[in-house]
């Protein structure tokens, strides 16, 4: 019931706030210099704290069951999404990325109904060691870190496609300087790769075999996202790479990454319903 509860009271306020960030993007004077649209940005940072802390209520009932933590596909979903919001809304207090709630309030709405209503298949998880519990919480940073910078990299890519046409909107006004995103966007890839160096490495000190027939497919293809992001963060330093072919590498490695974490998930729980 707590959890009905509280998932039904996050996705409303994370509705809100995805209608209320629509409101300032369209309104046609800059946040920055209209104090209405100020005070609109701070009730949107404000909703999205209330929404973390019933979000957290909701993800602490959700996923530590008395059977064990549950790590089926909505519930870390859901844990996803949670954490994406919660290093935006801790971001934005200096940068510029409260437009990103745009995305990212819609993804843990669906996160969280999908958590709340759909069955896991996963069987839960009783023998967590503290090095084990480092490498997931490790993983978990870094997805989501990479899945900021990848809704980082469209944005990037649709401003510049925007600017190119000459179409100046009313959304434009309320977004930073293409070179401020362009940077913020390779900030986020930095923080990224090197957090996956930190699930690889700590994977291999402390899981007993990151070659096990249920553990294979996500190494090699954490270690192939890891790669594509150092070619593209060498690439951006050596070539100075930028735009489409920044977008390409970037979706690249996340579409890899997404596979790693949930493309057996996938399968095997709702596609062959098997834990």
């Amino acid at each position: 019931m707590i959890a009905l509860t509280s998932g039904i009271l996050a996705v409303l306020l994370y509705l809100t706030g995805t209608l209320l960030q629509k409101q300032v993007l369209g309104n046609s004077v800059p946040a920055r210099t209209e104090p209405k649209a100020r005070d609109g940005s701070k009730r949107i940072l404000l909703l999205a704290v209330i929404a973390l802390v019933i979000h957290m209520v909701n993800v602490l009932q959700i996923v530590n069951t008395a059977s064990g933590y549950d790590f089926g596909f909505f519930k870390i979903a859901t844990l996803f999404s949670w954490v994406m919001v919660l290093i935006v809304v801790i971001s934005s207090i200096k940068l510029p990325l409260q437009n990103l709630f745009l995305v990212l309030f819609p993804l843990a709405i669906i996160s969280i109904l999908c958590s709340v209503l759909m069955p896991s298949q996963a069987t839960p998880l009783t023998d967590i060691t503290g090095g084990v519990a480092l490498h997931i919480a490790l993983g978990i940073l870094a997805f989501s870190v990479i899945t900021i910078a990848a809704v980082q990299a469209m944005l990037v890519a649709w401003l510049s496609r925007e600017l190119k046409h000459h179409h100046f909107n009313s959304v434009l006004r309320h977004l930073p300087p293409l070179q401020t995103l362009e940077v913020l966007l390779f900030d986020f890839i930095k923080a990224g790769f090197l957090m996956l160096v930190g699930v690889i490495a700590s994977g291999f000190m402390f899981m007993e075999d990151m070659f096990a027939q249920h553990l294979v497919h996500k190494t090699v293809l954490t270690m192939v996202s890891t790669c594509v992001f150092g070619v593209l963060l060498w690439g951006r330093h050596a070539q100075g790479w930028r735009g489409k072919t920044a977008l390409r590498w970037t979706l690249s490695g996340f579409a890899v990454l997404i596979l790693a974490y949930f493309g057996s998930k996938f399968v095997l729980e709702l596609l062959l319903h098997r834990t």
